[in-house]
């Protein structure tokens, strides 16, 4: 019955509503979002991460590749999304997809990180009198990067004298320069060069005769952990611990690490495990001639402190050196490498605050806290994970050494 099937499917075609078949509209891009919208870089040589998004009509993901841009290559530089700071000054970021963009915004603003003495520090002359040579200090980022445009500002301590003039910006080098009056009292006078909260310098001068030191002295040693998911938010882990503090005293003729340097096996095994044994084995190899002692500390959560009650450094092996496993971690752990208790004059300090930040013992290539086991082949030499992720720019903790027995400042 042809008819039939005839008839049927004229009436199927009646009942549509040709109004009613929609078109679909092939996807097309139509806004790119860069995220985060703005940022600003502290220090020259610094590095920030962007991202980019592509979307359709629909709001909808547009697969592609954008082409990123710098409105001032002389303020910063960006490859893949990464921007590079160059000098002080603001600028757009641009990622581009076909006729479409997403922008934002770039400040570079080199703040204060450090403040060193170039000259006129460890003067000799005589009390009340003004000092032979000015005394000179550079500002620089964290970078490592001069800053112009800082105001440092000279203190002097109590009966320590004054410095004229006491305020001084810095110039294009990021250099200051004042010069320094002692004050009337015989002994080390100190001269305080501060560019920003906590961002300081001291300068000692020795003023008249000069009271030779005791032939040694005690000290405690604190360690306040700071390290937290507030100061340093980036995937910070459950748990988080430090390992038992170990350490030695000992003289200039022994290093048990620095920076740059390839990391000792007892390095390593502190930094990757917090085991304690191989390093107390490097340490006793040089005592009694480059060392005299093995310190120890118990190991806390974070935040927390701890205080090593007593530790006793002599004339002929003065430093300290004390290290702590970041956990869980790789291979990253803070500390101290041969840190004096004198001053240039040879007198035992009163008490030496040490801000720490974070070191990779380049052992374990492990990117994250909880990176599993995997050996760095080659070695790495040490070096600082300050404001590198997981870490920000912000502090560990501090290691405090107060003096305790009854000699003074001798």
């Amino acid at each position: 019955m042809p008819w039939l099937l005839a008839t049927a499917l004229g009436a199927f075609a009646a009942c549509v509503d040709e109004e009613a078949l929609v078109e679909i509209e092939p996807s097309r891009p139509t806004a790119i979002t860069v995220t985060p919208s703005s940022a600003t870089l502290s220090s020259l040589g610094e590095t920030g991460t962007f991202r980019a998004q592509i979307t359709d009509q629909n709001g909808v993901s547009f697969p592609g590749t954008v082409t990123w841009s710098s409105s001032d290559m002389g303020v910063f530089t960006v490859a893949s999304g990464v921007v590079t700071a160059v000098a002080n000054g603001s600028g757009t970021l641009a990622a581009s997809y076909q006729s479409i963009s997403g922008t934002a915004s770039v400040t570079v603003r080199q703040a204060p990180a450090a403040v060193s003495v170039i000259s006129g520090g460890s003067q000799q002359g005589m009390a009340g009198r003004q000092l032979a040579e000015p005394v000179v200090v550079r500002v620089d980022d964290a970078g490592g990067s001069a800053v112009e445009g800082v105001t440092v500002t000279f203190s002097a301590a109590e009966g320590h004298g004054a410095a004229d003039p006491n305020m001084v910006v810095t110039d294009s080098e990021g250099l200051a320069a004042t010069s320094w009056t002692l004050g009337g009292e015989s002994g080390v006078q100190t001269l305080t060069a501060s560019a920003a909260d906590g961002v300081t310098a001291e300068i000692n001068a020795g003023a008249g005769e000069i009271e030779p030191a005791s032939d040694s002295a005690s000290y405690s040693v604190t360690f306040n952990a700071t390290w937290s998911a507030t100061t340093h938010p980036t995937e910070f882990p459950p748990g988080p611990h430090f390992s038992p503090l170990i350490g030695a005293v000992h003289n200039d003729s022994v290093s048990f690490w620095a920076v740059g340097a390839t990391a000792s096996p007892g390095i390593e095994q502190m930094a990757e495990t917090g085991g304690t044994g191989l390093l107390t084995r490097e340490i006793r190899a040089e005592i009694p001639n480059n060392a005299i002692s093995v310190v120890n500390g118990r190991g806390i959560g974070s935040p927390a402190s701890t205080t090593i009650s007593e530790v006793l450094v002599t004339l002929d092996h003065p430093r300290i050196t004390l290290v702590t496993m970041i956990a869980p971690s790789p291979d990253w752990f803070v500390g101290v490498a041969g840190q004096s208790l004198q001053n240039e004059f040879g007198q035992w300090l009163d008490e030496v605050a040490v801000v720490l930040y974070p070191y990779d013992s380049g052992t374990d290539d492990g990117p994250s806290y909880r990176s599993a086991n995997a050996d760095s082949s080659p070695r790495q030499p040490i070096r600082s994970l300050r404001g590198v992720s997981p870490f920000s720019d912000e502090p560990i903790g501090t290691y405090t050494f107060t003096r305790i027995d009854a000699g003074g400042s001798r």
